[in-house]
């Protein structure tokens, strides 16, 4: 019977400290960490015309996809680099605040040619997202087309790994003051 209260107090000390929030700072590393390890996607896309194909079928070259994650306090960069064929296509780099972003519209999509991304609209759609593309080393680039966006999205190697990339996002969102769209 001494025990007993012992107990309870011990159950109640693990579960009090089981429920502490994650806080912004320790959110951010585990989403700059797990888009490291986990930000990227090979797709078949053809040549002819850019669509996704079979790797494999004629004509049919390997892209792939990295995406990687860089926060400091509520401002967020996400860089998305592509290579066809194992030649540089380029960098889109995204600058962004996440209080900007519309927590609830976080999503996990299957958008051709990419199997598994995630995307984040602005709330009201707000062109708040600055992108940057930086061509490859050599290639000429209309800057004037680098204007900004009303999303963010980032690319994974599955879908798991994407909804629980959908969870973390939203909460660093939140964290910030990010608000849901009204209409």
């Amino acid at each position: 019977m001494k025990r007993t209260p012992l107990l309870i107090l011990a159950i109640v000390a693990v579960t009090a400290h089981a429920q502490q929030p994650v806080s912004l700072k320790e959110t951010l590393e585990w989403i700059h960490n797990f888009a490291a390890d986990n930000g990227r996607q090979y797709v078949g896309q053809r040549n002819t015309d850019n669509g996704s194909c079979e790797l494999g079928t004629p004509d049919c070259g390997q892209r792939k996809d990295v995406t990687t994650f860089e926060g400091q306090g509520c401002s967020a960069t996400v860089k998305w680099s592509v290579t066809l064929n194992y030649k540089d296509v380029g960098t889109h780099t995204y600058r962004f605040s996440l209080k900007d972003l519309d927590p609830k519209s976080v999503v996990w999509v299957k958008d051709m040619p990419f199997e598994n991304a995630v995307i984040a609209d602005t709330a009201n759609s707000v062109k708040n997202v600055n992108v940057v593309f930086t061509p490859p080393e050599g290639v000429t680039w209309d800057k004037s087309l680098d204007e900004p966006q009303t999303f963010v999205a980032l690319v994974f190697d599955n879908g798991d790994h994407a909804k629980r990339f959908v969870k973390a996002f939203k909460h660093a969102i939140q964290l910030c003051g990010g608000k849901p769209s009204p209409f």
